[in-house]
C-alpha cells in the first residue's frame, strides 16, 4: 500500500517488494497503483483514509512509522468473499532481503455498528474519531490548509457505497420579477435581460439618489442592445427601471427585508411606514439619498400585499416548511395566465376554459394551465455523507466545498414546457369526507414505515395524507400515458407536486413538465396534449390502464412493495417511473386511491370514470 497525496493528478507509482515468501525482498519495476476500496467518513461530510495502522495495531498510537522507507502496509486477499478474507499486515525490512511481519489483522468486524442510527462504530470503540479531512478542498494530512477538526464517529465505507455521497440539489421554476401591463413587450424583455438588468442595478447602486438616470439608461441600452435604440424610449426605460429594478435591490437584500418584517410585526398598526423603510435602508449600508415615500407603495405591496396569505399561514399554523411557502408562489403563478404584463422569455402560461374540456376533466379539475415556456434552475447547495440530509447548517455545508464566502452556487438552467393541473378542491373534500378515513387507515402502515425510514436517515418528518398519495399516484400514471401518447423518453418527463393543507397555503395540483436541457423539451408536444379533446382521452386511457395491472391481484392486494416497501398498489407494471422523474424516489404510490380497492371499488377519486 502506498500513501498518496490529494494534489496528485495521476496515480502514483509503486516499487515495493513483491512478497514475503521465497521472493521476499525482491523489488519489481514501478507499477501503477489503484485506489483502495475502503474509506472512512463521518456524518459531517468529512472523508478520510481507512485508519489502517490503528486497525492493525488496535491502538491510535502504535509504535510503528509508515513513513519509514523500510516499512510499509500490505493488503492481501485470501480468496474469501467476506471481510475476513481481506488481511492487512504491517511489514518492515530487516537487513538486506528479509521482510518481517510486525502485525496483521483481517477486516472482520470493521463494519460492526449501526451507522444508520448514529451508533458507535468499531473505530469509536478504539477511540479513533474523525479528524476533519475533506478531500473536496484537499484538507487532510500534510495539507497546507487548516484542518476542520471534527471528533464525530467515524464509519468504514466502501469507496463506491451509495451512502458515501448525497448531493443536495434544489430546483425552482422561474417566476418573472416584473408584473406591469403598462409596459410594452420590448420593454419587459429588456428588464428581463440578465446583462441589462444587472447593469441597471449597478447604475442605481452607484447613483446618489438611488435612481437610474435617463443618461445612464441611454448608455446601457447602447451598450447591450444598440439595435433597440430607435424603438425604446430611454426616459420610459429609466422610469421602468426605477419602478421595478430598485424594488428588487430592496427586496433581495435580506437585511432590509428581515428588518422591515420584524419592525412591522411588532408595530401597533402592523403597517410599513416611511420611517421604518428609511431606517432599514440606512442600516443596510446603502448610501442612498432616496425618498422613502417613493419606495413605500411598491415595497409594502410586495412584502405585505402579495405575501399576506403566506404570512398569515405562518402565524396561524406555525412556521410552515420553507419549501411549501416557496412552492406556493409557483402554484399561484400557474393558476393564472402569463400573457400580458409579464416578460415571456422564460415563462409563458396559457389556458382554455375548463368548460371546454369533457367531463373527465371539468368534473375533477378546476384549471388546466398550458405552460408553453418554463425555465427551471437546479442549484447544488451542498452534500452529506452517511445520511441523505445533513444536520449541518447551510453555512457549514458551504464550507465543505468552498473555502471562500461566495454569493453564488453552481447551478444549471434547463428550459422546457409542461401541463399544470389544478384539482377541484371541493371535489377532493367530498371524496375525503366519504372515503378519507378508509384510505387513511389503509395507508397508515406504509406511512409508519416511511416515517421510520426518514427517522433512521435523520430526515425531518413529512406529513403524508390520502390527498398527497392520490395526486402523486395520478402524476405517475399520467406521465406513463403521456410517454406513449406523445413519444417522450421515459426519463424526459418530470413531476412537481403541489400539495398542502395548511391554512392560507392550500395547494392541490401537479405540474408535468419536460426540462431535459435539449431540444426534446421545446417541441410543443406536451402542451398540445393538454388542450381540450386531447387531455380528456389521455386521462381516460391512463385511468383505464391503472384499473388493472398485469401483476394483479398480487399488486392491488399488496400491503407494502417497491423501494423500502413504501408503496401499496404500485409496481413496475403500472405506476413506477425512472427515479429522476419522481420527487419521492418511487415511494408513496397507490392505485387504490385512484380507482378503488377490491373490497371498496367506489373509493377511488376517479372511480366514476369507469
Amino acid at each position: 500500500m502506498f500513501a498518496s497525496k490529494y494534489h496528485h493528478t495521476s496515480a502514483p507509482k509503486c516499487s515495493g517488494p513483491i512478497g514475503t515468501g521465497k521472493e521476499g525482498g525482491k523489488f519489481h519495476p514501478e507499477r501503477q497503483t489503484v485506489q483502495v476500496r475502503f474509506v472512512a467518513a463521518c456524518k459531517h461530510g468529512h472523508l478520510q483514509d481507512f485508519p489502517w495502522i490503528e486497525w492493525v495495531f488496535k491502538t491510535s498510537n502504535p509504535d510503528w512509522d509508515m513513513n519509514d522507507s523500510r516499512a510499509w502496509l500490505r493488503v492481501t486477499s485470501k480468496g474469501s468473499a467476506s471481510l475476513a478474507g481481506v488481511e492487512i499486515s504491517a511489514e518492515r525490512m530487516i537487513g538486506d532481503n528479509k521482510i518481517e511481519v510486525v502485525a496483521k489483522r483481517s477486516l472482520a468486524g470493521a463494519f460492526e455498528g449501526d451507522s444508520s442510527r448514529d451508533g458507535p462504530s468499531a473505530f469509536t470503540k478504539m477511540n479513533v474519531l474523525c479528524t476533519g479531512h475533506n478531500p473536496v478542498l484537499a484538507i487532510g494530512k500534510d495539507s497546507p490548509l487548516e484542518k476542520l477538526g471534527c471528533g464525530e464517529n467515524l464509519y468504514p465505507l466502501l469507496r463506491g457505497a451509495s451512502n458515501l455521497y448525497f448531493p443536495n440539489v434544489v430546483s425552482s421554476i422561474y417566476i418573472p420579477d416584473v408584473d406591469d401591463s403598462n409596459l410594452t413587450e420590448s420593454m419587459l424583455a429588456l428588464l428581463e435581460d440578465r446583462d441589462m438588468k444587472g447593469s441597471l442595478i449597478d447604475a442605481a447602486l452607484q447613483s446618489e439618489n438611488g435612481l437610474v438616470s435617463e443618461k445612464a439608461a441611454r448608455n446601457l441600452l447602447r451598450k447591450w442592445h444598440p439595435e433597440l435604440e430607435g424603438e425604446i424610449n430611454t426616459s420610459e426605460l429609466a422610469n421602468a427601471a426605477n419602478l421595478h429594478v430598485i424594488k428588487r435591490i430592496i427586496l433581495d437584500n435580506k437585511n432590509i427585508s428581515r428588518y422591515v418584517i420584524d419592525k412591522v410585526n411588532i408595530s401597533p398598526s402592523k403597517t410599513l411606514t416611511a420611517e421604518i423603510l428609511e431606517k432599514a435602508i440606512s442600516n443596510s449600508g446603502l448610501e442612498w439619498d432616496i425618498d422613502a415615500n417613493y419606495l413605500l407603495p411598491m415595497i409594502s405591496s410586495d412584502l405585505f400585499g402579495k405575501n399576506d396569505e403566506t404570512n398569515a399561514g405562518a402565524t396561524e399554523d406555525g412556521d410552515p416548511n420553507v419549501d411549501v411557502e416557496y412552492r406556493h408562489q409557483e402554484y399561484e403563478i400557474f393558476c393564472r395566465d402569463i400573457n400580458e404584463g409579464y416578460p415571456k422569455t422564460n415563462l409563458l402560461i396559457k389556458s382554455a376554459k375548463i368548460t371546454d374540456y369533457g367531463t373527465q376533466v371539468s368534473n375533477n379539475f378546476q384549471r388546466i394551465s398550458l405552460v408553453e415556456k418554463l425555465r427551471e434552475t437546479r442549484a447544488f447547495v451542498g452534500f452529506s455523507r452517511i445520511f441523505p440530509e445533513s444536520s449541518l447548517s447551510t453555512e457549514a455545508q458551504r464550507k465543505l466545498f468552498s473555502s471562500k464566502q461566495l454569493n453564488w452556487l453552481p447551478a444549471i438552467i434547463v428550459r422546457g414546457e409542461g401541463i399544470f393541473l389544478k384539482f377541484d378542491e371541493s371535489k377532493i373534500n367530498l371524496w375525503l369526507e366519504k372515503y378519507g378515513e378508509f384510505h387513511q387507515k389503509r395507508i397508515s402502515e406504509i406511512v409508519d414505515r416511511f416515517d421510520e425510514l426518514r427517522s433512521r436517515r435523520h430526515q425531518d418528518h413529512k406529513e403524508i395524507t390520502p390527498k398527497f398519495m392520490m395526486i402523486h399516484s395520478f402524476a405517475h400514471i399520467l406521465i406513463n400515458q403521456l410517454i406513449y401518447d406523445c413519444g417522450y423518453g421515459s426519463a424526459s418527463l418530470r413531476e412537481r407536486i403541489y400539495v398542502s393543507d395548511k391554512s392560507k397555503l392550500k395547494m392541490s395540483g401537479v405540474l408535468i413538465y419536460t426540462a431535459a436541457g435539449d431540444s426534446e423539451g421545446t417541441m410543443g408536444g406536451l402542451v398540445n396534449m393538454g388542450k381540450p379533446r386531447s387531455l380528456e382521452q389521455t386521462i381516460t386511457r391512463a385511468i383505464e390502464k391503472a384499473s388493472w395491472c398485469s401483476s394483479d391481484p398480487v399488486c392491488i392486494e399488496s400491503r407494502g412493495q417497491g423501494p423500502d416497501n413504501c408503496n401499496l398498489a404500485a409496481c413496475h407494471s403500472c405506476a413506477l417511473l425512472p427515479e429522476t422523474s419522481c420527487e419521492e424516489q418511487n415511494r408513496l404510490l397507490d392505485r387504490g386511491v385512484l380507482i378503488g380497492t377490491l373490497e371498496n371499488p367506489s373509493s377511488g377519486f376517479f372511480s366514476n370514470l369507469f
